[in-house]
């Protein structure tokens, strides 16, 4: 006696119709990823931008740069009374309208998450940021660096960037070649258009507040293409031009651009947009 079922598989139509609908939902989640990461490029974009006008307001209202104003104790409120100054004590260098010292870039400005703030002219690229929070002209921060000076970090002392790590700020005088150390990844000035970097103050995006720059692969603030991104917001989109420029990996930082034919440009870099690895930062002028 044979025992009749009525199990059916699915049909050819119905499979179709499933993987139609994963498809869907894979694409729905990838394209959500994306725009998720361009809405932290344009986020970032913003900060600097705010932070700009912020500088630029502050130039106006004080006569002065945000940490190395001179009689900040005086003229800030919040400053008096505070365990530490609101002004470096390196009286000479306060108020000489170089935001720490001169032309350093990739070097530590001897703050990060264990030291102190200092009391030297470095210490003043961690007033910049008290400087424009005490005048009520950038919010997202707090006055630890004053109030105990033992302690700096992203979204406290300093400002942490939308797409991942934070900005520091220095002066640079707009020639690798006065740098005490070259630019990770730009070759030094050696004439193949990768010594100029932006002049002035300038905000440096990195992913770690301590220690100097370097060239690492996959420990910097941002992949090639979200620093195209943020450089094509505000900038050329060339990573060894103009006011925004990158450092970072070589390889994935400055690829050598080329014509429609296919020949190099000399002087001309661009970021190496297919790579996902988080191996470039940015330098971005904000004054100059």
């Amino acid at each position: 006696m044979k025992i009749q079922t009525n199990e059916k598989g699915f049909t050819l139509v119905e499979l179709a119709i499933v993987m139609a609908i994963i498809g869907l939902l894979i694409g729905g989640i990838l394209k959500g990823q994306e725009l998720m990461e361009n809405a932290r490029v344009a986020s970032t974009v913003t900060q600097v931008k705010a932070t700009e006008a912020s500088v630029t307001t502050f130039r106006d209202t004080f006569n002065g740069i945000p940490g190395d104003l001179a009689r900040a104790d005086t003229r800030l409120p919040g400053c008096p009374g505070v365990a530490n100054s609101c002004t470096s004590p390196t009286a000479a260098q306060v108020g000489n309208g170089t935001v720490g010292v001169a032309n350093e870039i990739v070097l530590d400005q001897g703050v990060d998450a264990t030291t102190p703030l200092g009391t030297a002219e470095g210490a003043e690229t961690t007033l910049f940021w008290t400087h424009l929070l005490l005048a009520d002209l950038l919010g997202g921060l707090t006055n630890a660096a004053i109030q105990d000076g033992t302690f700096a970090g992203w979204g406290d002392t300093h400002p942490g960037a939308k797409i991942g790590g934070g900005f520091t700020v220095a002066h640079s005088g707009g020639s690798s070649a006065g740098l005490a150390t070259v630019i990770p990844g730009r070759g030094g000035p050696d004439g193949d258009g990768l010594d100029n970097v932006p002049v002035g103050t300038v905000l440096v995006l990195r992913s770690a507040l301590g220690g100097p720059l370097n060239a690492t692969a996959g420990i910097q603030a941002v992949s090639p293409l979200r620093a195209a991104q943020i450089d094509r917001r505000i900038d050329d989109g060339k990573s060894a031009s103009g006011t925004v420029q990158g450092y970072g990996l070589a390889t994935s930082c400055f690829v050598q651009g080329v014509d429609g034919a296919g020949n190099p440009i000399a002087g001309v870099y661009d970021f190496n947009e297919t790579l996902k690895s988080k191996d470039c930062g940015l330098i971005m002028q904000i004054q100059g």
